[in-house]
């Protein structure tokens, strides 16, 4: 009983200290941020993230915050062109068609 005890009280300690040690690595992460500059895509994979050098795409091989916003605008442009000419064709099918 007393094994099962303070095999517990080990765990919890170990869930402690790592929330504490994420803690600690989030407060560091936001006091020294990484400088981060906008580089042209050179490799294959690269073009392929920002789509042909469209959006911009940071020094560590990941999209910029601004890269990923002009994508994320474009994917909801796209849906939306979609979705306008699903219901024209619908409407098209329904109406006309008879």
């Amino acid at each position: 009983m007393s094994e099962k005890l303070s095999r517990r009280a080990t765990k919890k300690a170990q869930k402690k200290r790592e929330k504490e040690r994420n803690q600690v690595e989030k407060n560091y992460a936001r006091e020294h941020p990484t400088k981060i500059t906008v580089v042209a895509p050179e490799a294959r994979e690269e073009m392929r993230l920002t789509r042909k050098g469209r959006y911009e795409l940071g020094s560590d091989g990941k999209l910029t915050a601004l890269g990923k916003s002009k994508r994320l605008t474009h994917r909801y442009n796209v849906t939306i062109v979609v979705l306008l000419l699903l219901i024209v064709a619908t409407y098209a099918f329904f109406f006309l068609v008879n």
